[in-house]
């Protein structure tokens, strides 16, 4: 009988649908127990669809179908794939050591949150599976770039807490139905719910040969993964935040009338197209900034459907027309008008026939305009048409163009508004980029190139999600103490050069004893990393009670705990850090850095001083002599006298 209700309890789980739009917010699809990544990640997997196919091989997958509301196919499946560290094929995460981590300990598992880019119906065969069993597969045995994957989402998060996004992909690379704002959305829910603490990603994502970093900031101020809380994460070849972000100060102010002189020069074609969005605008652009804004935001709000300003001279061509195009302009100026009333709401055709009626007389011509406004321009508005799917009559509505103001007189603009169209902003937007951003002899003339190059090497994105709660918090609703935890190794040659274990938050019963508070530290710090799968704990630092003392008698809720310990077997802890070589080099490289950023270094044989090989010289194509001199070793060794003297 136990049986039976377990099977049907698993039938349930695994036919269960969650809305995708509120997949991992507060009590959906249920409240997630705990208060650690790891507590909560184990209550999400109970409500998943287990993949029994993949046993025996260090991994676990689960699946969660999630209802996309208008969507064809109705639903995404998201996949959560438990990855063994110690059976897996790559025991050492490279994301760690890029966003520097390297000195975290090796953890025992890895989490991997996958959206595939193609799912099914939703109906179970053992093709599907199979299909779906290789994708995740090569998702997971491939750690390529941002720019590159085709997974809709690759998330990983460590048992410690600590993840990396790898893949976002929206429908322009590959989704069918969901945008990159609606994936991030999703991810960001799941860090939120599981209590993720840190999140890394590298930004390396370009569009149509654009890097979208160098483009969000000039437009926005900040890259694109900041509205989602990514900010500065790492300096790269010496760029500090304090550099990045007057960099972006610099490339933003940068007055467009010292541009438009040097655009005349290098391409008359440039000076036009700013002079064009000048006139769009109504207002002055004076910044390359408030350009790149107007233009992006433009073409945020331009339909993909291709639309252009009413032609009124075109239309009097037509076989059908038996009006002058002032008649023309004059009757479409009274139905913008009469739209106008409608506060930006779809009104039907014979409601604006009806109000525009009462200044123009002839019926036959408000309905040859009718016909003519869709999906045209008219001053500062965009006449959008469309029959309602209930009533299936013909609907009306005015969209204001970005830039243009409700109050402008639409007359006065339309005579100059100049035909637009959105991939003719794209087009635009790219010839801008490369011509100002990329171009040398703009960027030579105007010193961009050094505040270009700023920004493009800063890539490396964090975000936090989880900070230390106050003290005053420290106690929780079932009158546990909570404890921030770590452990201190003792293991010889470990002096100089330690990993770094990050503080785990931990409740207690107010009534446990020190001795207890050790065992729970110990138990919970070998289920977490590789390393200390032997560690034993000892003593806790700065406390000098006995095991059975009272933990109240001792620490103060809230505080900061460090356990020592040592580990039983000869396996050094050193050699289980997410970085497998972890030594003190000496870096001092032209560019300012003095400590490894995860770039590609070449190290001199003479003094072994670590440089970036993009300083010295070397392409990123070409490989590294194993004999290479750095430039004071070479200057050195001229200095020297002949050996034949």
């Amino acid at each position: 009988m136990n049986s039976a209700n377990a099977t049907s309890k698993k039938r349930m789980r695994s036919g269960r649908t969650f809305r995708f739009k509120a997949f991992c917010d507060p009590w959906h699809p249920m409240h997630i127990k705990g208060s650690s990544f790891r507590e909560k990640i184990s209550s999400l997997l109970e409500f998943g669809c287990r993949a029994e196919m993949w046993n025996g091989l260090g991994i676990d997958c689960w699946s969660f179908h999630l209802e996309v509301p208008g969507g064809a196919p109705d639903h995404v499946s998201l996949f959560i794939v438990e990855e063994m560290v110690e059976a897996s094929d790559s025991l050492r995460c490279q994301h760690c050591t890029t966003i520097g981590w390297g000195r975290h300990l090796v953890c025992r598992k890895r989490f991997h949150f996958v959206v595939l880019s193609k799912n099914g119906s939703g109906k179970s065969s053992e093709s599907t599976c199979n299909l779906r069993q290789t994708s995740l597969m090569a998702t997971l045995r491939e750690p390529r770039s941002l720019s590159v994957r085709r997974e809709l989402l690759h998330g990983i998060v460590h048992s410690n807490g600590f993840g990396h996004l790898l893949s976002v992909n929206g429908i322009e690379t590959g989704s069918e139905i969901l945008s990159g704002h609606e994936i991030l959305d999703l991810w960001d829910r799941i860090c939120k719910g599981l209590g993720v603490r840190k999140v890394s990603l590298a930004d390396t994502a370009r569009k149509r040969g654009m890097e979208l970093r160098l483009l969000h900031v000039v437009a926005y101020g900040e890259p694109w993964f900041a509205r989602w809380g990514y900010r500065f994460g790492r300096e790269s070849f010496g760029v500090t935040l304090e550099i990045y972000q007057k960099s972006i100060e610099a490339l933003r102010s940068l007055p467009l009338c010292l541009l438009i002189p040097h655009c005349g020069t290098a391409s008359p074609e440039l000076a036009n197209i700013i002079a064009k969005y000048q006139d769009i605008a109504g207002y002055a652009l004076v910044t390359l900034g408030q350009l790149f804004n107007f233009m992006m935001e433009l073409k945020g709000r331009l339909p993909h459907d291709a639309f252009s300003a009413i032609d009124y001279q075109r239309i009097t061509m037509e076989p059908a027309c038996r009006w002058s195009s002032k008649r023309l302009e004059m009757a479409a100026h009274v139905i913008v008008d009469a739209l106008k009333k409608a506060n930006f709401k779809w009104v039907s055709r014979q409601e604006v026939r009806d109000a525009a009626r009462a200044y123009v007389g002839d019926t036959g011509l408000l309905d040859f305009v009718l016909k003519s406004l869709g999906n045209h321009v008219v001053g500062n508005y965009i006449v959008r048409r469309m029959v309602n799917p209930v009533m299936k009559i013909l609907e009306y509505r005015l969209e204001l163009v970005s830039g243009g103001s409700p109050n402008n007189d639409s007359r006065s603009n339309l005579r100059k508004r100049p035909h637009i169209t959105r991939a003719q902003v794209r087009k635009d937007l790219v010839l801008l980029y490369k011509c100002i951003l990329l171009g040398q002899s703009l960027r030579a003339s105007q010193g961009i190139f050094p505040a270009v190059r700023a920004i493009l090497d800063v890539k490396h994105m964090l975000k936090c999600y989880l900070t230390e709660i106050p003290t005053d918090n420290a106690q929780t609703e079932n009158n546990c103490v909570k404890l921030f935890c770590t452990v201190s190794v003792r293991h010889p040659g470990l002096e100089d050069i330690r990993p770094l274990i990050p503080y785990e938050e931990l409740a207690f019963p107010r009534h446990v004893t020190i001795g207890e508070v050790k065992a729970i530290v110990e138990k919970t710090f070998k289920e977490i990393y590789l390393g200390l799968k032997t560690f034993v704990a000892e003593s806790i630092v700065n406390v000098d009670f006995n095991d059975a003392a009272l933990i109240l008698e001792s620490i103060q809720p809230g505080s900061h705990v460090v356990v020592n310990g040592f580990i039983t077997e000869g396996d050094s802890v050193y050699f289980a850090c997410e970085r497998e070589h972890i030594t003190d080099r000496i870096v001092k490289c032209a560019c300012g850095s003095v400590e490894e950023d995860a770039e590609r270094m070449v190290g001199c044989v003479f003094c072994n001083v670590w440089q970036h090989t993009r300083c010295v010289g070397i392409d990123d194509n070409k490989s590294v002599s194993p004999f290479f001199l750095c430039t004071d070793c070479e200057n050195d060794i001229a200095l020297l006298p002949s050996l034949s003297q």
